[in-house]
């Protein structure tokens, strides 16, 4: 170290670079000062060898600088065949000094090489040549690409600038902007290098957060392209807590010293004692705590010396010190012993607290004797933690003077106190156990020890209750606690403790008085007749409580005097359900041969033995009762005994029969279940309420329904069933594919029972309504984009969408189609034709296919403006009839914009014209009307060709009803004719003709008609809608179904087995509703079997039958029987439908993929059941038939996914798979049915779920329950139109 404290390098070389610290020492410690980076510039050479790179023209080269060692970072300069390369629109050196030129065309082919200069050194360096070349290829655009993106950057807070940069390449490059934006939000400035670099000035901590470059082509549909990179603004250290520079503790101590610093990213603390880490010190009693705190326990005198905090983040370090002092203090006796008294056989601490560093050492004394210390301790005597002396147990030999000594290195203290030991009090002549004679006296003893100077309390307890023998003549105790009990009796047989209480201590002493008496009379005497004497009577009974002395005899005394004659005129009247009052007469005072004792009342239901339901005890006066807790609406008879002390009365005669009121069921149905049945309905089913719980008459007892969606919308609704034995319910008219919650209650003629438990269940999914919202953002010459939402009623998961498009002019075979994914909400279509009207259809997919379509129309032009509003409407007062008016006007410019409308219905009128663009202004109100009678007008020619300003699609009428020559607002209705020039607004005045309805299933009517008469249409008829109920029920059960479309045909699904329908149909157009049909009549077919079948099955055929359509949850009986040339004796079992106890839950959905010609169905297991899971069996159905067949019986128990190839499958046909686990106790319920797909074996468009199919492999009879029939299928192909075995 020279003497000006620096330190001097010679020959300094890069062996040298790196960081330096100063420490200075000196009696007291060491100190570390912060570090001191050096720095060494140098240059090597560029690394060997020439380079080639190719591109393909119009993509972007990168070409970056060869490495070199050198520091620091060089200037760098590109040339190319020794020319200097800048930076331009086409050309970028990034800041690590890659060169990048965009959108290459061959005349960039060539060498390409750098020099670097060291600025510290003077040293330059040339790089070996990159050779460039640039392919040919065709010059179509190129969408934009991100080739040098952001990256993440760290500045400190102070520094003056940052740069963020990105490069981007397309084509053509002219038509290429950047956009930077930090944390979505845009930059307007600091912007360099045609904006591919990004500048912040003087960064600050907000300046931090996600910076993002987004490349777009302009006047393009290609979608642009991103990158981002995240910017961290550090904060050097900064302390917020430091400790003094010099600090004080004692020895054995705690200290804390302080050190806290902030800082971004949050600093770390790291302590050092003279210039040591502490980490190397390896002293457990050095810790750092959370708050970046030293704390340092027991301290010692080596502890003393210069603590260093430095606080580190990579923004740099900031330091503080403290020099700490460890001192030593004499000691001092804080709290000594003072004078004590205790009770002999007791513990007893005597206290000496102290204070002094080092600890002081504590040593207790008696007299010169040492009783306890560090390294002496006798028996009974401890010295505990605090320095306090423990004395246990405690002798009479104890008391005297005892001495604390408190000594460290500094000096001694002490301090003393004495202790006074008292004898313990004692019981020594107790009480002791007493059996005298009922009226004699009774003497417990309670002598007691004790100290001289204790004064004692003699306490008597009886039972544990004390004796106050101020309030109870009969006893007293005298001075030596000794206690007299005279006149003894029952009531004084207990248990007798004796407490003594004094200071000296307490103590306590037990004794059992029993108290001899007469014995109880004998229980429970029976007497009955002798079998060996005939004037003899067997008497038998019970032995009562003996007086506390064995007994010497028995004496039987005979008495005739019971009562002998029962009370009279005995009425009953119910009160309430469970509740009736009985009134009587007493008998007569001679007949009851003693002292009335009160009333027993017995009862007796249909069938039953007699109960004691109610006694009056001590109630001889008493001539009615009231007997509660009785059944609800139950027949009950009553008689009546009457006791004294001499026994019980015969029985009374019989009281009238007489019922309990009724009153509501107190209990619900049980076992609720809810399955789903269809789209639009659920199947629920219970159990019925036991006849004993009705409460009320049979007839009257029904079950409500109560039942709503899950998630709260819409109203709660219900429906009652009268039936009391009824078990099941099909809720229908739902939504589709909609979870519903639902619950059952129990009803009679008095009121309602309580709800049983919320069950749920969710309707199957149906194809779904019409995309909604589309609009055109976006029209071109030769492109267009339209957005859309998802259908208002989507009734079920949506897989794909499907765009159709095509020019107005032509036919629908010439679309374009198009599917895609289901988060889609957006779609550009190209290549169309200039000033063009287009027709756009968008429809949904469910797994149960297709929805309905919206459609739109746009015009392929940039001219497209909103149109010019019509004429004013022209009404004459002779165009009014009673049902209709007629409204002309002059059309203005559409805005080459299609104009779509809206139908509805008025009484005066303004028109607008509308296109997607938007509203044109409205036209000028109409003349006030009111539909009265009407004439004819001509109507108005069209406007001039000049002034439609594209291709005019129609009107829109605005009306409004006037009310006393005034009005409030208006009501749409639009006129789709572009040609129009009145609107007539009618409806059809005569209903559908030759309504037929035939019965199909159990649960469907098939419904026929013909149109109205065309000359009562009134217009294009728009659709039907049908009204049905179940005879004679129409208020209760009316259900509307609406088509719209023209159809002539439905089928009325879902319906209940074997019921009267009635049927009515109605046609509607535009104007609205018509009159309905004359209802007809129908009767629904038979549910199940509701009969014996029979089926003939050949003696080769395998001996197993498939049973189709039979109902869940019920059982059917089987008999089979053989022939030969007859039948011989049949077997008999009964079956109940659906999965047993114990068999397996269902496998997950079934998910298919396709691979050529082969499909793959995959799935995962459910729940096992009671028994492992020993194989799964895969069935398949065509998704019209709705009848599942056996695809593969036995899949092994280990497999999850099964193979099969296409080529079985027909034509056109949809089908659906499921899975079905077995185990030893039978099947298990199926799993949900997967997708419907079509058995086409072709390539189709890829979707965003995978398409499925399924075959039958087994060879069985089946019999279907609905057409009483047999059909013999050899396979599953074959059912469905293929032969191929």
């Amino acid at each position: 170290m020279s003497r000006t404290e620096g330190y001097l390098i010679p020959s300094l070389d890069r062996s040298h670079a790196g960081f330096y610290r100063c420490i200075v020492r000196n009696r007291l410690g060491a100190l570390m000062q912060r570090r001191t980076e050096v720095q060494v510039a140098y240059m090597a050479n560029f690394e060997s060898g020439e380079k080639f790179l190719s591109v393909s023209q119009g993509n972007a080269a990168v070409i970056r600088a060869p490495r070199i060692s050198t520091f620091p970072r060089p200037q760098v300069t590109w040339f190319r065949d020794g020319r200097k390369i800048s930076p331009s629109g086409r050309i970028a050196i990034t800041m690590e000094n890659t060169l990048v030129i965009l959108s290459t065309v061959a005349p960039d082919t060539g060498r390409y090489y750098v020099q670097a200069v060291n600025d510290k050194n003077g040293e330059n360096k040339t790089s070996q040549p990159i050779t460039l070349t640039v392919e040919s290829a065709p010059a179509d655009p190129i969408a934009p690409v991100i080739i040098i993106p952001p990256k993440n950057t760290s500045v400190i807070f102070g520094f003056p600038e940052v740069t963020m940069e990105c490069v981007a390449n397309a084509r053509p490059l002219i038509k290429l902007s950047i956009i930077w934006k930090k944390d979505g939000v845009p930059f307007r400035s600091g912007f360099s290098d045609f904006h591919r670099k990004l500048t912040i000035l003087n960064p600050k901590i907000r300046d931090a957060g996600y910076y993002e470059c987004e490349a777009v082509l302009r006047s393009s549909s290609v979608p642009s392209v991103s990158a981002g990179a995240f910017l961290s603004v550090l904060e050097p250290p900064q302390l917020i807590l430091e400790p003094e520079h010099h600090m004080t503790a004692e020895i054995e101590k705690v200290v804390d010293i302080p050190c806290q610093a902030q800082g971004v990213p949050l600093p770390v603390i790291y302590w050092y004692k003279d210039a040591t880490l502490i980490t190397r010190l390896n002293v457990p009693r050095y810790k750092v705590l959370s708050n970046g705190s030293l704390q340092i326990s027991g301290l010692m005198p080596d502890d003393t010396g210069m603590f260093q905090c430095f606080a580190r983040n990579d923004a740099g370090e900031v330091q503080t010190f403290t020099y700490l002092a460890v001192t030593s203090i004499s000691p001092n006796i804080t709290k000594g012993p003072s004078d004590s008294t205790v009770i002999d056989g007791l513990s007893v601490i005597l206290s000496c607290e102290t204070s002094g560093a080092p600890r002081p050492a504590i040593t207790w004394q008696r007299g010169e004797k040492v009783l306890a210390s560090g390294s002496v301790q006798l028996p009974r005597f401890t010295l505990l933690e605090s320095g306090s002396l423990l004395i246990s147990p405690s002798h009479i030999s104890d008391a005297g003077s005892y001495t604390c000594l408190a000594i460290n290195s500094r000096g001694v203290d002490e301090a003393s106190g004495d202790l006074v030991v008292w004898a313990r009090t004692r019981i020594t002549n107790p009480p002791q156990e007493q059996s005298v004679i009922k009226g004699t006296m009774a003497v417990l003893t309670c002598g007691v020890t004790h100290d001289p100077n204790v004064v004692i309390r003699h306490v008597w307890q009886k039972d544990g209750a004390i004796i106050d023998v101020n309030a109870i003549p009969r006893m007293r105790v005298d001075e030596a606690g000794t206690l007299y009990i005279s006149q003894t009796w029952s009531g004084d047989i207990g248990l007798y403790t004796c407490k003594v209480l004094s200071v000296g201590g307490n103590d306590s002493r037990s004794a059992q008085v029993r108290v001899r008496q007469l014995p109880h009379a004998p229980e429970n005497l029976a007497a009955q007749l002798s079998t060996s004497e005939k004037r003899a009577i067997s008497l038998t009974w019970s032995k009562a409580f003996d007086g506390n002395s064995p007994l010497l005899h028995y004496i039987l005394e005979v008495s005739e005097n019971i009562p002998t004659v029962p009370p009279g005129n005995v009425h009953t009247e119910a009160i309430n359900s469970t509740t009736i009052r009985f009134t009587w007469t007493p008998p007569s005072p001679q007949f009851i041969n003693g002292i009335n004792q009160g009333y027993k009342v017995g009862v007796i239901g249909d069938h039953e033995e007699w109960l004691l339901v109610h006694q009056l005890a001590n109630e001889p006066d008493a001539r009615s009762l009231v007997v509660p807790n009785l059944n609800p609406f139950t027949h009950y008879r009553f008689r009546m005994r009457q006791v004294n002390i001499v026994g019980t009365s015969l029985p009374s005669q019989l009281s009238r029969k007489i019922q309990t009121l009724q009153a509501p069921p107190d209990m619900a149905p049980a076992n609720v279940t809810l399955r789903t049945a269809s789209e639009t309905s659920l199947w629920l089913r219970w159990v019925p309420l036991p006849e004993s719980e009705y409460n009320g008459n049979q007839e009257s007892v029904g079950y409500k329904i109560k039942y709503g969606k899950s998630d709260g919308n819409g109203s709660t609704l219900s429906h009652i069933i009268q039936d009391r034995i009824e078990r099941e319910f099909t809720i229908e008219d739902l939504e589709e594919w909609t979870e519903y919650r639902v619950q059952v209650q129990a009803f009679n003629a008095i009121g309602s029972g309580p709800w049983s438990p919320e069950v749920r269940g969710r309707t199957r999914e149906s194809v779904p309504g019409p995309p909604v919202g589309i609009l055109f953002p976006e029209v071109r010459t030769t492109s267009v984009r339209l957005v859309w939402q998802p259908p208002v009623e989507p009734n079920g998961i949506i897989l794909a969408y499907q765009i159709t498009y095509r020019l107005n002019t032509s036919n629908t075979n010439t679309a374009t189609v198009d599917v895609l994914n289901p988060s889609t909400r957006q779609y550009t279509a190209t290549g169309l034709k200039p000033e063009c009207s287009y027709v756009f259809r968008i429809t949904a997919q469910t797994r149960k296919g297709w929805g309905e379509a919206a459609e739109a129309l746009v015009v392929t032009t940039e001219k497209r403006v909103r149109p010019q509003p019509p004429s004013k409407p022209v009404i004459q007062q002779q165009d009014v009839q009673s049902r209709n008016v007629l409204l002309s006007w002059e059309p203005g410019s559409d805005g080459l914009s299609p104009v779509r409308l809206n139908p509805f219905t008025s009484y005066k009128f303004r028109v607008k014209a509308t296109n997607d663009i938007g509203d044109s202004e409205y036209s000028e109100e109409s003349d006030s009307v009111t539909t009265l009678q009407a004439d004819f007008f001509t109507p108005p020619k069209p406007p001039a060709e000049e002034k439609i300003n594209g291709i005019l699609l129609g009107y829109r009428i605005r009306y409004r009803e006037l009310v006393y020559d005034s009005y409030k607002s208006f009501t749409l209705r639009s006129v789709n004719n572009p040609n129009a020039k009145w609107s007539e607004l009618t409806l059809p005045t005569a209903p559908p003709q030759n309504v037929q309805v035939q019965s199909s299933t159990a649960t469907q009517l098939d419904l026929t008609w013909e149109p109205p008469p065309p000359e009562a249409q009134n217009g294009d008829i728009q659709g039907y809608k049908i009204y049905y109920w179940e005879f004679q029920r129409q208020n209760e059960t009316e259900k509307l179904k609406t088509l719209f479309l023209p159809e002539t045909n439905v089928k009325l699904k879902n319906l209940t087995g074997y019921t009267t329908y009635l049927i009515s149909v109605s046609a509607f157009n535009a104007a609205g509703d018509g009159p309905r049909s004359i209802p007809i009549r129908s009767r629904t077919q038979q549910a199940g079997v509701s009969k014996i079948v029979t089926v003939d099955v050949k003696g080769n055929s395998p001996r197993w039958m498939k049973i189709k359509d039979l109902s869940d949850g019920v059982t059917y009986t089987y008999r089979i029987k053989a022939k030969t040339y007859t039948y011989g004796p049949e077997i008999e079992a009964n079956i109940t439908t659906g999965p047993g106890e114990g068999a397996p839950g269902p496998p997950g959905e079934p998910l298919i993929y396709r691979y050529g010609s082969a499909i793959t169905i995959h799935w995962s297991s459910g729940d096992a059941g009671k028994a492992p899971i020993s194989r799964y069996v895969i069935e398949a159905r065509p998704s019209d038939e709705g009848l599942w067949d056996i695809l593969i019986k036995d899949v092994p128990k280990e497999v999850t996914s099964y193979t099969f190839g296409m080529d079985i499958l027909k034509q056109g046909v949809s089908y659906d798979f499921r899975v079905i686990a077995v185990n030893d106790y039978g099947y298990g319920t199926p799993s949900s049915p997967s997708p419907s797909v079509s058995g086409n074996n072709t390539k189709t468009s890829a979707l965003a779920h995978e398409e499925i199919m399924s075959l039958d492999n087994g060879r069985f009879p089946a019999l279907e329950l609905n057409n009483r029939r047999l059909s013999v299928k050899n396979s599953f192909c074959r059912k469905n139109g293929i032969y191929n075995r």
